[in-house]
């Protein structure tokens, strides 16, 4: 897989590029036709519509192509991680209006978490309080 650096996006991406952009995390170095049969099933996207939305990821620099024999194939130059940071931040910033201690407090309010996952979430917290 190419070198995935901390690009700075200016802006998060759409409901479908994330979707586009999540196959092409799991499947690594792909094609368009990869990605259109990696959708779900009951999620159908013409050939053309992918193709689409991978150019678009492309000019945005989150995906580079490269031609090989006659099919481009795309690697991601945005990680998954490096994207959830930039999400995560834009939350907290926009919508949490800079408060940390609210976002979280929303997620374990509005989630159905197990208390094996509590327990996981306690001990992470404790961990970045040793550091």
């Amino acid at each position: 897989m190419a070198s995935q650096t901390k690009l700075k996006i200016e802006k998060l991406l759409t409901e479908v590029e994330l979707e586009i952009m999540n196959l092409i995390w799991d499947l690594g170095r792909c094609t368009v036709k990869d990605v259109q049969e990696a959708l779900p099933a009951d999620r159908s996207l013409a050939y053309t519509s992918v193709a689409t939305m991978m150019k678009i990821l492309e000019q945005k620099n989150v995906l580079k192509s490269e031609k090989k024999d006659k099919a481009h194939t795309y690697v991601a130059l945005l990680s998954r991680e490096n994207y959830g940071r930039v999400s995560l931040k834009n939350l907290k910033d926009n919508v949490f209006e800079g408060n940390p201690a609210s976002m979280v407090m929303r997620l374990l309010d509005d989630s159905n978490l197990s208390k094996q996952e509590i327990e996981n979430i306690q001990s992470l917290l404790q961990e970045k309080l040793k550091k």
